[in-house]
């Protein structure tokens, strides 16, 4: 495989596990290891999706929501109640990225038909064109090169991997917080 990175090119957290591991256990040295790799990768994939966002005037908040009516399907809409499902934020978080969104055009609110009190938020042309502009550039956003650049072996290990992890952590983690995480 000329050319791959194999991963076993030492960079600064491998130096900083050896480190560690002079200080403490092998085992406690790779697990701070491995949690800052990931803090690292997190980041990286967070500024590169933040830096798409910016260049079509959006926030990584606001995409995500115009991504959520899209993944609900046709007719691209939702109550704010079933959009909060999908974000774990608070309605007035909720709230202020739909207020952002309409503003540019890319959703409109409609009065539900059945209960004047409850509104739809609908995908507008202009945010399915938006997600497709997305779409299309995806081939040059720095995270997904680099993960295409993994072979499909390693990113179905990647996946699962990160998915036991992240189970595992929320089960760990869970009720010790009452505050919903973040999107």
């Amino acid at each position: 495989m000329a050319g791959r990175d194999t991963g076993n090119v030492s960079d600064l957290i491998d130096q900083a596990e050896k480190v560690w591991a002079l200080a403490d256990d092998v085992a406690n040295a790779r697990i701070n290891a491995l949690s800052t790799r990931i803090l690292e990768v997190a980041r990286s994939v967070e500024r590169s999706f933040e830096a798409q966002c910016r260049a079509r005037g959006l926030s990584t908040g606001e995409l995500l929501v115009l991504d959520a009516l899209h993944r609900l399907g046709l007719p691209y809409e939702a109550t704010p109640s079933q959009l909060r499902q999908h974000f774990f934020i608070s309605f007035a978080g909720l709230g202020k990225r739909v207020n952002a969104l309409e503003g540019l055009g890319y959703v409109e609110r409609s009065q539900q038909v059945t209960d004047r009190r409850s509104q739809k938020i609908r995908l507008t042309s202009n945010g399915l064109h938006l997600l497709r502009a997305f779409d299309g550039r995806q081939n040059t956003i720095p995270h997904r090169v680099a993960i295409a650049s993994l072979e499909s072996a390693e990113q179905e290990m990647l996946a699962m991997l990160l998915r036991k992890l992240h189970r595992k952590i929320e089960t760990t983690t869970a009720g010790l917080s009452d505050d919903p995480p973040q999107a």
